[in-house]
């Protein structure tokens, strides 16, 4: 039996030996495309990053793919002959297009990122954690960058082209022929051709598959989700439980969606999400929930049954891989922890002043209507640990289904039934389970797999960090830290049962009352994005306007949010036609401060500028 393990362990060695040869030997070389259309300046705010480190988040992949880096740059929009990543398109799918640099050598915009496969070698492009939560806001000529803020994108609508146009180019003769040829280049060929083609037919049919997965009900309107909107939570459900688990009957209607939450103080909470389920347990906690985001961004998680020699070795019932790079994770959560609020007064935009006279006054009315729940963390004091007011639905009164839908919905446990919920603890699995337990499981799956990389990036936000040398900190901290680690499996489970078990003692149907720093640059309002700006959030909630355009980045300064009179798409309180509010959509509930005078409300209004 010892010859035998110590033969399969030479294979492994050889096998993994001979993919890292031929990897190298495969790595390409990153054209560099300009942008196709040209690139407006963006004032930067002071928000505690250096221009490098704004560069490295915007661009670090992730581990999330979506399609071949050379089909991106070329692929022409699906009613058209533009290029789908013109920067017109971008701008509309409220994307936000950049200039080719050497942390973008492909010239992609904000939060897509390069993602190198090991075996081929091959470009692919992906999503980062930047093109969620980095927005641009205009006022009288200006456009500011705010880093960690909700994006207006509409995700759901830039992957709808994206299939779109893929399944054109695939079915129409003219259109394949101008892709193809840019494509392959001097290497075009009618062979060439033919292979690229079959590629193409074979991603977009998977592509398809998987919006067909996360689309709505019938009955729900075309732009439901629309601008500033996604329901992450039912969208990280789907990869786990119909596509790491193959089937795809095996799947909830991911409607639930919520405005993007802004990153700021993210790190320096006890909980993060909406509902507050992802408890910041240190090392493994931040790891554990950018694993989850990835997945839910096409990166890619797979779930089968063990190979035989796994089964007899290990007595491993399932087999976890993913193609998440948990090392730059590690850097990615390090760079949010040192992210700190946009300042209104920063000396590069141009927003009117703050009246201090009427601040002052508000900051007493919001001690006495909003600090219960919302406490204010001064500026210089952001990378303090915090610990997150929760509020029960019953008591905020807001939409529901975000919280529900987490906690409700039901998916087939399939290969995992049997097996233990945290892989090496918990209880075993019945034949259905929560979705969201499904998800969990694929994650720990994949840190456990390779512990020694899990720490090593779990412990990367926990390092002190040094501008001027931050390679040399980070190896240096990393080294430190894994010596007071013996045995980094065990220390390993030991993180992974301390976070389950912080996990599970969380109230999911609650929501989570943050510290409004700021707030004045997250509009729209309440966890959906049902309210577009403070002056609606403060009316009693009967009063709140009900229907609004969404998608301008135009800035309403007096009301606090974006220019609802023009955009994209309307967001709709009610279901056409009625009076029935859309469940996800409800603008109901935050009764907090709505009992103040207008006078009083503007006071308060005045103060939120300054946090």
């Amino acid at each position: 039996m010892k010859n035998t393990k110590q033969l399969i362990f030479n294979l492994i060695s050889l096998i993994i030996g001979l993919n890292l040869i031929q990897a190298a030997s495969a790595s390409q070389t990153v054209p560099i495309v300009p942008a196709d259309g040209i690139i407006q300046h963006r004032a930067e705010l002071d928000q505690g990053w250096s221009k490098e480190i704004r560069q490295l988040f915007w661009f670090t992949s992730q581990g999330s793919r979506i399609i071949p880096y050379s089909w991106f740059m070329w692929l022409e929009q699906a009613d058209n002959n533009n290029l789908f990543r013109s920067v017109d398109h971008m701008e509309m799918l409220r994307y936000l297009p950049m200039s080719s640099s050497e942390k973008n050598p492909a010239g992609l915009p904000i939060g897509f990122a390069l993602d190198q496969d090991k075996k081929s070698g091959e470009a692919w492009v992906g999503l980062t954690c930047a093109a969620c939560h980095t927005n641009q806001i205009d006022y009288m000529g200006t456009r500011m960058l705010i880093e960690g803020a909700p994006t207006l994108a509409n995700f759901v609508k830039f992957f709808s082209e994206l299939v779109d146009a893929l399944d054109k180019t695939n079915n129409d003769k003219e259109k394949f022929t101008r892709f193809a040829k840019k494509v392959l280049g001097n290497e075009y060929s009618e062979v060439r051709a033919n292979e690229l083609h079959k590629e193409l037919a074979k991603t977009t049919f998977r592509l398809v598959q998987r919006r067909t997965v996360n689309d709505l009900p019938s009955d729900y309107p075309a732009d439901f989700t629309s601008y500033g909107r996604l329901d992450a939570f039912g969208n990280i459900q789907n990869a786990a439980s119909a596509f790491a688990l193959h089937d795809l009957a095996n799947s909830n209607a991911p409607s639930a969606p919520v405005s993007y939450p802004f990153l700021w103080g993210t790190h320096q909470s006890d909980v993060v999400q909406w509902n507050g389920s992802a408890p910041n347990t240190p090392v493994i906690g931040p790891l554990v929930r950018n694993i989850g985001e990835v997945v839910g961004v096409f990166g890619d998680l797979d779930m089968r049954k063990a190979s035989w020699w796994r089964k007899d070795l290990f007595n491993q019932k399932v087999e976890y891989s993913a193609t998440v790079n948990m090392h730059n994770l590690g850097k990615l959560e390090l760079w949010i922890k040192q992210l700190r609020s946009p300042d209104w007064s920063d000396k590069n935009i141009n927003l009117p002043t703050v009246d201090t006279v009427k601040s002052a006054k508000g900051s007493v009315i919001y001690e006495k209507q909003c600090a219960d729940c919302h406490q204010v963390i001064p500026r210089d004091q952001q990378g303090n640990k915090y610990k997150a007011k929760m509020t029960s639905l019953t008591e905020v009164g807001t939409d529901p289904a975000m919280a529900e839908n987490a906690d409700h919905h039901m998916a087939r446990t399939l290969l995992l039934e049997g097996t233990k919920s945290s892989i090496l603890f918990g209880d075993e699995f019945a034949a259905t389970a929560p979705a969201i337990e499904l998800a969990v499981n694929g994650v720990i799956g994949v840190v456990l797999k390779d512990p020694i990389k899990a720490i090593e990036a779990g412990l990367i936000p926990e390092l002190d960090y040094s501008a001027k040398s931050f390679e040399q900190t980070l190896k240096d901290g990393v080294e430190k830290h894994l010596k007071n680690f013996k045995s980094s499996e065990s220390s390993l489970k030991d993180l992974v049962e301390k976070h389950i078990k912080e996990r599970k003692a969380t109230k999911k149907l609650e929501y989570k009352a943050r510290p409004l720093t700021g707030i004045w640059a997250t509009a729209p309002y309440l966890h959906n994005g049902s309210v577009p700006n403070l002056w609606e959030l403060l009316k009693k909630p009967e009063d709140r306007i009900t229907e609004f355009w969404v998608g301008s980045r135009e800035f309403d300064p007096v009301n606090v949010g974006f220019d609802i009179s023009k955009g994209f798409s309307k967001f709709n309180v009610y279901k056409a036609g009625t009076k029935t509010i859309m469940l996800g959509n409800s603008n109901r509930g935050h009764h907090y401060g709505t009992d103040l005078t207008d006078d009083d409300k503007r006071l308060l209004i005045e103060y939120m500028k300054t946090l």
